[in-house]
């Protein structure tokens, strides 16, 4: 009691109840100042530490001078403070390194599309947070609450994209994962996994829930959790009977619980979700029944149908029109798109400012056709908002149609630089880098994210198929044999195991591989993967008719998720496997079906299956009379992904007049515009080979053999050249290589029946 004593006189306690007591005072006035004024929460954050680390020097103060009368001030207090604040600023300066203490925003101005300048407030990438929104449970014994389990989770989704400070993310958006993991309704997913996949996309929070129906009221529990521990953060309940009302409720409590700050009039609108979506409650759920349609079912007809019953009811559904307009361009009636996207054009105001950048840039593509303004919307959308990833992804998108490399790794560069959470653009990155023949810098962004997420198997696939393409197969087979460990039943790596066994000459490995494969698969994507990479292994072996069989399997597979203009497009580019098996009929019957059921401007996509099949026939006037039409389809909607494949005819024609010189220039200008492309250099060695530049040729053919040591047709054309150049051994090597793999090849296969007659012609 005597130490209290001589505190209290001191005024130790009471000093400290009111340092603590304005600490705290201010601490509640600072939180109010940075929600009003949207200053940096890490102010706070200030606020908080600060008072602790200059705790000791209050004490200090207090105990040698909190005595009535007058004190000399003593050598602990002359030593003590000095070292206190010295520490205390050596701890903020490291503390407060790389953090923004100024405002969470910025003003920018930019220029739209029509010139007209706009200035915005906008927030800095740095308080911006990431947030996933699950669709709810239900008893499934609830049927009223069946459509609602989906349609109140869109729509705070879709309340909650007005404000900028969050970057949403919604089930479709990583509908695939679901379904992989059995969850094809996106609904009941395990917490575990909800948990895992955020963790997996760098979230920083995610939302779960579950409705109920009772006496025709609605009651939902909606949870907030942070993404890299699962830790539940809040959990409210909530009752009413709108749907929309009540995720306007809920929505508004989400954004509190995120402390998201009030911009005031600075800010984007707040609307209520029925001014954003549709103020008919049947129009809404009409579209969520499409959505579950289309994304649960991938029953295109009947979700086309329910979305035209909703726009029906609500013309001005600005969002519900714009989903129409892109439903017929996938079901291929692409003449009836312009009346939706006009529509959507028309009640633009409905949406918030980020969704009509996307309709803008949309209207400009599908009804204009002006690939140019379809960029500027965006671009402009990139400008006001230069701190928003999702304005770049949406230029990611035209960017690689319009096969920009460059401005594709730019946009990824640029969203990894404005959100380092997502690091999933390093594979991304990676992929880019790999198509742009730099294996290094592949690589290198490859193994920095494996780095950080050693047990990710996709990861450890890519990896696997950059080193065989670099033809390491050891190295290859050994990151299959890591990410199989890790995901034993993903169909995926089995297939691509099959990959490295084929291009190393196991054909019988591979073919178990791929067997495995199909026996494991257990949705039409996987079937269909495993369908193509047989394909690819009975055409490899020379057996086209086996090829066809699998390809038309899996093109059976495809109409039970892909739409039907997507379907057509497949169908269109397997015409050349069949003339390649002598089934010319059969090849131009299929274009002229698949071109039937393409409605203009992709009805001009007819000429790409025509060219394929008459490269197979190797008829180099039909092929020229061919070009043309190929040429008029891609200038007119910039499809300059396709160039590559435009550029690669123009080669074959000159090459099979014999004129080398221009085909050579032709096949170095696909290999700038493909790098990656492993065919190129044996189309380059043939062309060698005829004008007598054998040690050219060779070199060439040598690189397209280092990715597939037992592909057949590069063996074959290594083996003509060897045979040009009196080196009849080598030339035995590689033809018996390449005949052995077409030891089965079909009778009427031509490219056997060559080998065959040059193996007639130099022996062995």
């Amino acid at each position: 009691m005597t130490v209290w004593k001589e505190l209290l006189r001191r005024r130790l306690p009471q000093v400290v109840a009111v340092y603590f007591g304005v600490s705290w005072g201010l601490l509640e006035f600072l939180d109010f100042l940075t929600q009003r004024f949207a200053l940096s929460p890490h102010l706070i954050d200030l606020a908080l530490v600060i008072p602790l680390l200059l705790l000791p020097s209050v004490l200090l103060v207090t105990y040698f001078h909190g005595a009535p009368g007058q004190d000399e001030w003593v050598t602990a207090e002359k030593i003590g403070i000095p070292a206190n604040l010295i520490a205390a600023a050596l701890f903020l300066f490291f503390f407060l390194q790389g953090k923004d203490l100024g405002a969470t925003t910025t003003t920018v101005v930019v220029t739209d599309e029509e010139g007209v300048e706009l200035e915005r407030v906008v927030p800095k990438t740095e308080f911006r947070k990431r947030v996933a929104v699950y669709f709810f449970d239900a008893d499934p014994a609830d049927t009223a609450a069946a459509w609602i389990r989906y349609g109140l989770p869109t729509a705070i989704a879709a309340d909650i994209s007005q404000d900028l400070f969050i970057d949403l993310r919604t089930p479709p958006l990583f509908a695939d994962r679901l379904r992989e993991a059995g969850f094809g309704e996106m609904v009941g997913v395990p917490f575990s996994l909800e948990r895992e996949i955020a963790e997996d996309l760098h979230w920083d929070h995610f939302v779960t829930g579950s409705v109920a129906t009772v006496d025709g009221e609605i009651q939902a529990t909606v949870s907030l959790h942070d993404a890299p521990r699962g830790r539940l953060l809040e959990e409210h309940t909530y009752s009413g009977t709108d749907v929309l009302a009540l995720a306007d409720e809920i929505s508004a409590q989400l954004r509190e619980d995120l402390k998201i700050p009030d911009l005031g009039v600075d800010g984007a609108p707040d609307l209520p979700v029925s001014e954003v979506l549709t103020d008919s409650p049947v129009a809404y759920r009409l579209s969520i029944e499409s959505m579950i349609a289309l994304q649960v079912h991938r029953d295109f007809p009947r979700g086309t149908t329910l979305m035209e019953e909703a726009v029906s009811r609500d013309p001005t559904y600005a969002s519900a029109q714009e989903d129409l307009a892109t439903l017929y361009l996938l079901m291929n009636r692409a003449s009836e798109v312009a009346g939706p996207m006009q529509a959507a054009m028309d009640h633009i105001y409905r949406l918030p400012e980020r969704a009509r950048f996307v309709v803008k840039s949309n209207y400009y593509l599908l009804v204009r056709q002006d690939m140019e303004r379809a960029m500027a919307a965006l671009e402009m959308w990139a400008d006001l908002l230069p701190d928003d990833p999702m304005a770049f992804q949406a230029l990611l998108q035209i960017q690689t149609v319009r096969d920009d490399k460059e401005g594709a790794l730019g946009s990824l560069e640029r969203i990894l630089e404005l959100d380092p959470a997502q690091r999933d653009i390093l594979l991304q990155i990676g992929d880019l880098r790999e198509k742009m023949g730099d294996f290094t810098a592949a690589e290198d962004a490859f193994q920095q994210y494996a780095n950080e997420f050693p047990e990710n198997p996709d990861v450890l696939a890519r990896l696997a198929e950059l080193s065989r393409r670099s033809g390491n197969m050891d190295q290859a087979r050994a990151y299959y044999d890591r990410a199989q460990i890790l995901a034993p039943s993903d169909v995926g790596l089995m297939v691509g195991m099959g990959t490295v066994d084929r291009g190393a000459g196991d054909f019988g490995k591979a073919l178990e591989q791929l067997e495995e494969g199909m026996a494991t698969a257990s949705t039409p994507e996987e079937r269909a993967q495993v369908y193509a990479a047989l394909e690819a292994y009975y055409l490899t072996r020379g057996q086209v008719g086996r090829t066809i069989e699998y390809m038309e399997q899996r093109l059976a597979e495809a109409q039970d998720y892909l739409p039907v203009f997507v379907a057509a497009q497949h169908r269109l580019v397997g015409a050349g496997t069949y003339a390649e098996a002598g089934r010319e009929e059969d090849a131009f019957a299929l274009v002229a079906e698949a071109g039937s059921q393409l409605a203009p401007p992709f009805d001009g996509m007819t000429p790409i299956g025509e060219l394929e099949i008459h490269l197979a026939l190797e008829d180099p006037d039909a092929i020229e009379a061919t070009l043309p039409g190929v040429e008029a389809f891609i200038t007119a909607l910039q499809y300059e992904i396709l160039r590559p494949a435009l550029v690669r005819a123009q080669g074959t024609v000159h090459e099979l007049r014999g004129e080398y010189r221009e085909a050579i220039g032709l096949y170095e200008e696909e290999r700038r515009l493909s790098p990656s492309s492993t065919t190129v250099p044996m189309r380059l060695g043939r062309c060698y080979r005829g004008l007598g530049e054998y040690e050219e040729a060779v070199s060439l053919l040598q690189e397209s053999l280092q990715a597939s040591p037992f592909g057949p047709r590069v063996n074959y054309e290594l083996a003509l050249t060897y045979e040009a150049m009196g080196r009849l051994e080598d030339a035995r090597t590689h033809l018996t290589r390449a005949l052995e793999v077409w030891r089965e090849a079909d009778s009427t296969y031509k490219w056997a029946q060559r080998a065959r007659e040059a193996a007639e012609r130099i022996g062995g």
